[in-house]
């Protein structure tokens, strides 16, 4: 490769908007650097990924084949990243050595990425859109326990097929580190938060491996065009994301507490669902909106917890109250909790006095800390990427030497020759069958050491 080439960067994203976001604030840096940047998704976030200055590459799967709803399910979602990794690993990582890439950025739970970058021996940079387990028993792993424990042991029948397809991934490609922990909370070279540091379970502990670089998820992009709804008047935003958005217990109790409220009631809610209810004259539904410019009018968000969510609301000083509906929600509202920005919902019969308690934590809350924990850094993962020596051969003390990359690729294609790239599905195959004669003791064993 000439010394002058665009240097290449690959990003392997998840399908969700949560997932998107923060990340794409850095493509854009990278990719106004005149750096060439790859971003893999589904074809629903194609113009996102587009506009954001990116080449969209499409992952081999549609987008409700992959159920972010599985969050709430751990043993689930452990097997299908597994699958998907077995299922796609190969093509990607064909696709990947042709377009010899800088540096691999993926999502946390992108275990695919990671598997390209080590195979490949390229530079590999994870992308935490959650809260982050830095190690087993650390303050983030007990945060995350205190939310899922009590279905951890659920959907046991997925312990065969998850091992099943650990099995293969290491038979095939020789990959380590597929436990559950390193599979659900994937870890890189160096790793990227979109988040403060302050946020993080224990994140004074997390060393240099770690860059901190804030909600970028403030600074998105909406593309989107969202009717024009607002009123003048100070309101109250109610949104459970765009997974979560169909709770009718929520929707019931909304009603009772904000029906003889002068403060409009702006509703983000599945509209099959909000038809059949009877809403009173303040409350305005939508399917979609464009959130940063209603939570510039809001008084008060009332919110599942999601990342990316709660921190647009810091940005714009809106007080939450959390209606979590999953354990990642439930950890990030704790937080928030902690830090003075918000308060859990804890009696929904009693939501418009709790609303009311929330209300008020403006005139109580420590205001610079709100500001450091708004504040972004991504120029720091935008030097560390364009730092990251290219491909090739290098010159050291005189002596050539060849890279990662090359010795990689060699690694690779001594593994995986004569095997065509394969896009197959998972979920159907008798792999993907529970199956019968394990011991759930011996599988557990064996699906936490990794």
């Amino acid at each position: 490769m000439e010394e002058n080439a665009v240097r290449t960067v690959l990003i392997y994203g998840i399908p969700a908007y949560g997932h998107l976001y923060a990340s794409l604030v850095l493509a854009g840096r990278l990719s106004r650097q005149g750096m060439r940047v790859v971003y893999y998704s589904t074809e629903a976030f194609r113009e996102e990924i587009e506009a954001g200055g990116c080449v969209f590459r499409a992952y081999p799967f549609r987008q409700n084949e992959l159920d972010l709803r599985d969050g709430a399910r751990l043993l689930r979602l452990y097997r299908v990243t597994l699958e998907y990794t077995d299922s796609m690993l190969c093509g990607l990582v064909t696709e990947a050595a042709a377009m010899h890439p800088q540096a691999v950025v993926f999502d946390s739970l992108a275990l695919w990425g990671r598997a390209v970058s080590e195979l490949l021996g390229v530079p590999g940079y994870a992308f935490y859109h959650i809260a982050a387990i830095g190690r087993l028993f650390d303050a983030g792993f007990f945060a995350y326990m205190r939310s899922f424990s009590a279905g951890l042991l659920k959907d046991t029948k997925e312990l065969r097929p998850a091992l099943q397809a650990r099995s293969r991934l290491k038979k095939q490609y020789g990959l380590s580190s597929l436990g559950l922990l390193p599979v659900l909370m994937n870890q890189g070279t160096r790793n990227f938060a979109a988040y403060s540091r302050q946020f993080q379970p224990g994140g004074r502990l997390f060393g240099k491996k770690w860059l901190f670089l804030g909600p970028l998820a403030v600074h998105r992009r909406c593309l989107i065009k969202a009717e024009r709804i607002l009123p003048s008047a100070p309101l109250i935003y109610v949104s459970l994301g765009t997974i979560f958005n169909r709770n009718a217990g929520l929707l019931h109790a909304l009603v009772k507490a904000f029906d003889s409220d002068r403060m409009p009631v702006v509703l983000v809610w599945d509209m099959a669902q909000a038809g059949r209810a009877k809403l009173p004259p303040n409350f305005i539904v939508r399917r979609f909106v464009d959130q940063k410019t209603v939570l510039k009018r809001a008084a008060l968000f009332i919110t599942a917890g999601g990342l990316n969510s709660i921190h647009e609301a810091l940005y714009y000083g809106v007080p939450c109250l959390f209606c979590p509906q999953q354990g990642e929600q439930a950890l990030n509202a704790r937080r928030f909790e902690r830090l003075g920005f918000g308060k859990l919902l804890h009696n929904p019969g009693r939501l418009r006095e709790e609303a009311n308690e929330v209300l008020s934590l403006p005139s109580r809350w420590d205001e610079s800390l709100r500001k450091r924990l708004i504040r972004t850094y991504d120029y720091r993962a935008e030097r560390l990427l364009i730092k990251t020596p290219r491909e090739g051969v290098r010159e050291r003390n005189g002596r050539k030497k060849r890279d990662r990359f090359s010795d990689g690729r060699h690694r690779l294609f001594g593994r995986i020759s004569g095997k065509a790239p394969d896009a197959r599905i998972p979920g159907s195959g008798a792999g993907a069958q529970p199956g019968a004669g394990m011991s759930s003791c011996v599988a557990w064993s064996r699906i936490l050491r990794g």
